[in-house]
């Protein structure tokens, strides 16, 4: 048989109990509190009368907005598109500009085959050389008859005053009258001469008048051909940036369509179109601040150029007024008014882009 050692018990540690003081253990209740009723919840009718009051602050904050301010975001940045459309047509030589690079006023931007221009005008000049060298020969052909035309004149006043001094001497019977009449056929004949030498000076001048509106005529031809010579260089008109550019060298180009598109960099303009309430609040030169959504987190300084006066109410092509939706999917907007304003400050053409979404702020 195995004897176990008794087990010990621990018994727990006694802590000395520390004395209470009557005056902390003693809980203070205050009366007024202990007697005061419970909260209540608020009522249905205070949250929605608190509700009502404050969608109507609201919409007194909305509708008082309109006299302060006006904002929009239906505007857009835009500036002219300037269609580059050849004068002459032939086919393209060699393009010297890159889709979306800019361009100076007077840079290249593409040539037409020079060379059947180039013969046209050579053979203008010749013309224009045979009609000049026909002048001197007509100038010296009304320079001979103007001498014939003084002799016959004066044979034919010689002839006429033989005439009149023979008429009065046969009348007194001291002149036969044989020698009157051949005074009388001699004069004749001196006045016929007169009006041949008088016609063929008349012709002699016509002929140098006609030759000289030749020379006229084959100098504008000359003229006309430079000019189509000199427009087989196109160059571009305005300062911006080449857009969607498509030609190539061999393609055709025609004086009735457009070969190259430049967005000109003198023309940035923002059309904010505004409801029709707010027109009323400014004018042309009122200040306005445009955010571009190509440069966001920016305000740039714009002034009202001016108001469109006159809008289409029937959707179609844009001709002479703008057309602007009064709706917006299924909602039925009021109607708005393009306006034009001119920036002030710009981000730099780089950051500036036709057809950008911006959004408008005018104080009033």
């Amino acid at each position: 048989m195995t004897l176990h050692p008794t087990a010990r018990v621990e018994e727990p540690e006694q802590r000395p109990t520390e004395p209470r003081d009557p005056a902390v253990s003693k809980v203070v209740v205050n009366p007024l509190v202990a007697k005061s009723p419970p909260k209540r919840a608020p009522s249905h009718r205070r949250l929605t009368l608190l509700f009502l009051l404050t969608i109507g602050l609201l919409l007194a904050g909305w509708w008082g907005s309109g006299y302060l301010f006006a904002y929009t975001d239906d505007a857009y940045l835009t500036s002219d598109i300037v269609s580059i459309t050849p004068e002459v047509t032939g086919p393209v030589l060699a393009v010297h500009v890159a889709d979306n690079q800019w361009v100076k006023r007077g840079a290249e931007l593409f040539t037409i085959d020079p060379l059947p221009f180039k013969l046209a005008l050579q053979q203008s000049q010749a013309i224009e050389a045979q009609a000049e060298a026909q002048l001197p020969i007509d100038q010296a052909e009304l320079d001979n008859m103007r001498p014939q035309k003084q002799t016959a004149d004066s044979a034919a006043k010689l002839a006429a005053d033989n005439l009149a001094r023979d008429t009065p001497i046969a009348r007194s019977g001291y002149l036969s009258a044989q020698s009157l009449e051949s005074s009388q056929t001699v004069q004749e004949e001196r006045i016929a001469q007169q009006h041949a030498a008088e016609a063929a000076l008349q012709r002699a001048t016509d002929t140098l008048n006609f030759h000289q509106v030749a020379v006229s005529s084959a100098r504008a031809a000359r003229m006309l051909a430079e000019w189509r010579l000199s427009r087989t260089r196109v160059i571009a008109p305005v300062d911006g940036h080449v857009t969607h550019l498509t030609l190539q060298p061999g393609d055709m180009a025609s004086t009735s369509s457009a070969a190259i598109g430049i967005v000109n960099a003198n023309a940035w303009r923002v059309v904010a179109n505004y409801k029709e309430y707010y027109l009323r609040h400014f004018s042309a030169g009122h200040q306005a601040w445009v955010w571009l959504d190509t440069h966001p987190w920016h305000f740039y300084r714009a002034r009202v150029q001016g108001i469109a006066r006159g809008i289409s109410r029937a959707q179609g092509v844009e001709e002479l007024v703008p057309f602007v939706s009064p709706t917006v999917d299924w909602i039925r907007l009021q109607r708005r008014i393009p306006v034009r304003l001119t920036l002030l400050d710009s981000p730099g053409d780089e950051q500036l882009f036709s057809g950008a979404d911006a959004r408008v702020l005018i104080i009033y």
